[in-house]
């Protein structure tokens, strides 16, 4: 039955990349018009934030479009990097699925946010069969952009696939001779994407590029305090957390994620959020860039904030770089190794996996 299973999502997948062409989407983005990007300085940088309306879009040509009009606002108001949400590559070309809406919506059994949320729709089928086509049209778009446009873009995340047929969602850095510059698979899982059966990773990623170094764990890493230390200690300096929350916005349910953890780990803290409905689904967030309480005009920790959690905008804040390193100089922690080192091992080794085994973890001597 699983061969049977490969050998159609195998053809399905054959079959959705004949809807994608790749030269047609550079052609289509040849036809744009391109403002460059200030070219960064060392010391400042200017980030724009894309609180993106998830929607469905059957055709490749459409999301080009879209994304290329939100990226363009981006960088005419002069932003050097630009990032997008979590599901940037993946929900919007779901549409690209003929006949997804009934497929989800289970014939009519349930509604389609029902059988998501609950396991009943087939999601890890769909996104096996979808991310060939969605990682192409996702690739060839952003690296385009960042190309033409001479900017950092954190395209969001999207679906990957690999040889054994575990799917991961991957968020993809791009630099401004179009080359993917980073991935960063998430390396915790919501609970609904556990019941789907998505697959997660144990590394993160931090890259050193003209507009600071780099990190890009995804939603659900920042829930958790350890990815965004591990990025921290290896020097990351603008901490992006692609998000998609599927709830209406909540300040407080927010406020556990990225904004607490640049306060333990001083860096500057980027969210972008995906809002608006899909598939039945809403999805809501604020999408904003955090600092350290200090390193604020208010003292809030917040340096920009999109007006509303329900709509598309776009969310342009300064970091000084400079600013930052100098308070991390100042803040240097005042570490107790003795402590972590008699504790942390073997309260780690006591937690529970799955079946109340560990799995997937590692104790560094």
């Amino acid at each position: 039955m699983q061969s049977l299973e490969r050998a159609l999502t195998a053809l399905g997948s054959k079959l959705l990349l004949t809807r994608v062409n790749p030269a047609a989407i550079q052609r289509q983005l040849q036809r744009e018009r391109y403002t460059p990007a200030p070219p960064p300085d060392g010391h400042r940088v200017r980030v724009a934030v894309v609180q993106l309306e998830g929607r469905l879009f059957s055709r490749a040509r459409d999301y080009v479009a879209h994304i290329y009009r939100l990226v363009h606002q981006a960088v005419s108001d002069g932003a050097q990097l630009v990032v997008f949400p979590e599901d940037t590559g993946n929900y919007p070309l779901a549409g690209l699925i003929p006949g997804l809406e009934r497929i989800v919506s289970g014939g009519g059994q349930g509604s389609a946010a029902e059988n998501v949320t609950s396991g009943q729709a087939p999601v890890l089928a769909l996104f096996r069969l979808l991310a060939p086509a969605a990682q192409r049209v996702y690739s060839t778009t952003f690296a385009t952009l960042a190309r033409s446009f001479g900017a950092h873009i954190l395209a969001g995340s999207t679906i990957t696939r690999d040889a054994q047929g575990r799917v991961y969602k991957e968020a993809h850095l791009y630099s401004p001779d179009g080359r993917l510059r980073m991935t960063q698979r998430k390396t915790h899982l919501f609970p609904t994407e556990a019941v789907w059966g998505l697959s997660h990773d144990d590394t993160i990623q931090v890259v050193e590029t003209p507009v600071g170094a780099l990190a890009a764990p995804i939603c659900m890493d920042h829930t958790y305090f350890e990815p965004i230390r591990v990025a921290w200690l290896q020097g990351a300096e603008i901490i992006i957390d692609p998000a998609a929350d599927a709830a209406r916005y909540n300040f407080w349910a927010q406020a556990r994620g990225v904004w607490g953890r640049v306060q333990e780990s001083p860096a500057y803290g980027v969210q972008a959020c995906m809002v608006g409905h899909i598939l039945g689904q809403e999805f809501g967030g604020r999408s904003g860039v955090y600092a350290p309480l200090a390193l604020t005009p208010k003292g809030d920790g917040v340096l920009a904030q999109a007006a509303t959690g329900d709509s598309e905008e776009v969310v342009i804040a300064d970091l000084d770089l400079d600013a930052m390193r100098a308070y991390r100089r100042a803040h240097a922690p005042n570490w107790n190794l003795a402590l972590y080192r008699k504790y942390i091992p073997a309260i780690y080794a006591r937690a529970p996996g799955e079946a109340g085994q560990m799995t997937g973890r590692r104790v560094i001597d």
